[in-house]
Parts: C-alpha cells; structure tokens; sequence
C-alpha cells in the first residue's frame, strides 16, 4: 500500500478470538469495493478500533484515498464533521439515522458504509492520507493533515526505537482518533506483529485477563493510565508475555517513570517514555529501557530520522523546542476546501514546548504559552503541576492580574503541605496562588486535563 509498508497481511485478534487470515483478506476486498469511484476520496471511519474500523482504514489507504477517523461521535459532532469535510463515504455502526445528504450504499463486518448523494466541489492534495483531531487540552483542537510519508515515516521510527518485531502482539489501549492510539495500530501493522482489538479500560480486570490469554507484548498508555494502575497496586508479574511498556501523551513523574522503569526490569522488559504531538504524526523522542535510570525525568532522543534543538534559548538553558523530521505534518484542515493544499510548514516543527537539552537527551519543562505573571515574576504553570502531582492531579488555571487558581483532585488538605512547599520554593503569597478542591478534574479524551473545560468549571463556581 502507499503509506505503510505492510510486513505481509495485517494479523488481528477480536477479543481473544484470532481473526483468521482469509476472512481479513474477504473484510479487505470488500471494503475496496465499497470505496472505488473515479476519484480520490474522504473516508469517514467512525466505529474506531474494531475490525471494521481497522478494515476500512487500510482498504481507504490501499486506494489511495485519505481517512478522517472519529472514534464513536454523538450524532451532533458527527453532523459537524460531515458538514465541514463532506466525506465521500462514512463508515458508522449504524445505530444513528442516516445523515442527510448521505444513502446507505452498504455493509462491512457489521457496520454500515453510506456514501454521500453529492459530488464534492474540491478535489484533495494527492499526498493527504489522514485527518487526526489534536487533544486540545490548551484549547479548541485542530485538525491536523498527515501524508502517507508521515504515517510510513512514523511508524518506522517507532519500531525501530521499540524494537517491535513480528513475534510481538500490540493491544488497540488508547482510541483509534488519537494520534498515540493510531500510531500504536500503524507499528504494529508494520512490524507483522497481530493486534488485539479491544475498547477496554486499561484499569479493568477484563483488559488485563485479555493481555493474558493473547499473550500481549507491548503496552501503549497515557500519563493517567500508569498513575491509576500505581495506585491499584498493578505488577506485570501475572503476564509473562509482556517485555514492553511505553508512555507518551504528557508528563509521567520521574517516580512513577522510575517505579515502572524498575518493575518492568525485574520482569524482564522495560519502560519507555516518549514525547510526541499530533503534529508530527505521533511520537518524536523515545527515553529507551537502556538510558532510563541514568536520565530521569527525561523523554529522550529523537526517533529515528528526526532531529531536536532549542530556539531562544535563555540563561538557564530553556528554550522553545524544534523538531525536524518526515513525519511533520502538511498543515492543518479547517475546511473541505483545506484538504486541497500542499505541504504549509515543511519539515520542521515549533512545538511550543519549552525544554532543555544535555548532551543529546530532551528534558521538557512546559508548555511556552504556560508562562504566567505572578507577584511580578515569569513562572511556568507546568512546574507547579508536576510538584503537586507527587500528591495527585492538579492544574493551574491563570486568573485576571498577577494572580492563578490551583485546581486539584480530591481533598484539598492533602495538597496542603505540597503547595505551601511550592509558594515557599516561588517566594509568593498565599493569596496569588490558592488553592481550590474539586471532585474531579475535566479531562480530554486522551486522559489530559482539559483547561478550556476546567475554566468554563471556574466561572460557574
């Protein structure tokens, strides 16, 4: 196919159950039958990370066609991105009324493919291959155009900092339209390693009795994830199976990095963080089994084929982190009419993320619009989480004047000691940062706080 180079026939497991290898190949040509047309089309996939989904991604791809995937969206969010895209064809489960606009043209493992009654008025870039929503913990999410170079580029580097291979089994842990989850899809498919299928919550007893049975190797999570499963007490002693575990998707504590560094390593595997944005098609840096001790609170070294350095660097040596690499993305779509235009920012990447770099290995520090004012002085919020995190989730939310909110999860007594630390250590009043206890914090679908929510949270208290 034009964006991943395939090791053979993808390989999936529906639950516990081996999909065999013909009825892949009858889902496949069906599905291609049920997208050909004259020209190059939009495929909406929005069942997410079920055999159908997987399916008509990589029939859509074969085609030379682009993907917009959603996973399971409310029929108002699913009306919005066919109205701003106007997708040739919708992959849906078909429990929703049938779109206007739209007929149903048939079926794929269950799941019921329409095709659109009218004829697109713009054709798209030749090299698009898919369209994936950012987390939009900041703010609203974009959507971001990748190529069939960035999803192959990608997804190479990972498996080569990974060390994936074809004796491996992945496991669908995150959502298919989060660029982590999808990057987790394309490795594997990669690699010619089988890939459970499996909506489950990481925290659940069924997820882990699944890992075991299909003997998964490889586990992708978010920051979120590994802290609930510290808390549950979670060792991966009951699962032989596995020798690797990996986090991206935010900031894990370098004591929560160093716990499941170590139990990972006395099971005979490892733990890797990594840092990455949707921006450049999923993951950048890669802090591997081998270096973890000696660096942490880092995310490593740039995959392969990538490159990092610092721009405004200041006397502390903090700067606004560059990357630069095939997998940075064409642009971004805020239209149909988007999805015609050509590659808008080459191949280097302004992440916004402030880091420091020490002989080779990125430490990330914050985000650079997370600079607030306080008692007169330039701070970054995301210093203040991560020394609250020692104690649970917290988020500061910037107020009017030299003044922040210190949201956190739970009681707020717990947090006390921590924060009072935190205004000693700032040299500010009590009064410019307090603190502020709620049930629980929002939360986007990948598991990060969700500031724009969390104001919206504010206001109304």
């Amino acid at each position: 196919m034009r964006s991943l180079r395939l090791a053979g026939r993808p390989a999936f497991i529906d639950g516990i159950e081996a999909v065999p290898a013909e009825s892949v190949a009858v889902g496949l040509e069906s599905a291609k039958r049920g997208f050909t047309g004259p020209d190059k089309a939009l495929v909406a996939i929005l069942t997410g990370r079920d055999l159908p989904g997987l399916l008509a991604y990589l029939a859509a791809l074969e085609l030379g066609h682009a993907v917009l995937v959603k996973e399971s969206p409310d029929t108002a969010a699913r009306d919005a991105l066919l109205d701003t895209y106007r997708p040739e064809f919708v992959v849906d489960a078909g429990t929703e009324p049938v779109p206007a606009g739209y007929r149903v043209a048939g079926g794929l493992c269950g799941a019921r493919v329409l095709r659109s009654e009218t004829r697109a008025d713009s054709a798209m870039h030749p090299e698009l291959a898919a369209l994936i929503t950012t987390s939009g913990s900041l703010g609203r999410p974009k959507v971001v155009r990748l190529s069939y170079a960035n999803l192959a580029a990608n997804a190479d580097s990972i498996v080569a900092s990974l060390g994936i291979r074809s004796s491996d089994v992945g496991i669908t842990s995150l959502p298919f339209d989060y660029s982590f989850g999808l990057s987790i899809v394309n490795t594997h498919l990669v690699a010619g390693a089988p890939l459970v299928l499996s909506r489950l919550s990481l925290t659940s007893r069924r997820f882990w009795q699944v890992c075991g049975r299909t003997g998964v190797s490889n586990l992708g999570a978010v920051p979120m994830t590994y802290r609930l499963l510290h808390s549950t007490g979670w060792r991966p002693a009951g699962f032989p199976a596995l020798r690797i575990a990996y986090q991206a998707g935010g900031a894990l504590e370098p004591a929560l990095v160093e716990h499941f560094g170590r139990l990972m390593a006395d099971h005979g595997g490892g733990f890797c963080p990594m840092y990455g944005a949707t921006e450049a098609t999923a993951r950048m840096c890669c802090l591997t089994p081998g270096e973890l001790f000696d660096h942490l609170g880092s995310v490593g070294r740039p995959v392969p084929g990538g490159r990092v350095w610092l721009r405004d660097v200041t006397e502390d040596g903090v700067g606004e982190i560059v990357y630069q690499g095939p997998n940075v993305m064409m642009g971004y779509a805020f239209s149909r009419a988007d999805l015609a235009s050509g590659h808008m920012v080459g191949d280097v990447l302004h992440t916004g993320d402030l880091g420091r770099l020490d002989r080779g290995i990125l430490h990330v520090v914050g985000r650079k619009d997370r600079q607030i004012k306080l008692y007169g002085r330039r701070i970054l919020s995301d210093e203040i989480e991560r020394r609250l995190a020692v104690v649970g989730p917290a988020a500061v939310l910037p107020m009017p004047g030299d003044s922040a909110v210190v949201f956190v999860e739970g009681s707020g007594e717990q947090f006390r000691a921590v924060w009072l630390d935190v205004l000693r250590t700032l040299e500010l009043p009590a009064e410019c940062l307090p603190l502020r206890a709620v049930a629980s914090l929002p939360r986007t679908g990948s598991g990060k706080i969700d500031l724009n929510n969390l104001r919206i949270l504010a206001d109304a208290l």
